[in-house]
């Protein structure tokens, strides 16, 4: 008796580069969150309301809807190329965003 054929992988996307691809940049935009806290409090105005530190929330946003679900995928090694789609947007919205608020901290100083 043959043995059966071996089972094909899930995606041709499930593969080893595409894993450690999706996981670099994950742990990347992780790193520019947890930047970008600093980065806004010290443009912060110190006699303000709080509310200069609310450009922090799109990146936000962005790492707990995009980048934490794309870092479980590739974590656990299934469903590669939707996180790697995942976060490549959530690096082009996260440079599109950071972008903008450069944008307005430069006119601010003029």
């Amino acid at each position: 008796m043959s043995a059966p054929p071996p089972l094909p992988p899930a995606s041709d996307w499930d593969v080893p580069s595409v894993r450690i691809a999706a996981l670099m940049l994950a742990a990347a935009n992780a790193a520019f969150w947890i930047c970008t806290f600093p980065f806004v409090y010290a443009h912060a105005d110190p006699k303000g309301t709080g509310f200069d530190m609310l450009p922090v929330m799109p990146f936000t946003l962005i790492f707990f809807a995009l980048v934490l679900p794309t870092a479980i995928k590739a974590i656990g090694g299934r469903g590669l190329g939707v996180g790697l789609a995942l976060v490549l947007g959530a690096t082009a919205l996260n440079a599109i965003i950071f972008l903008a608020l450069l944008s307005s901290y430069a006119a601010a100083s003029r």
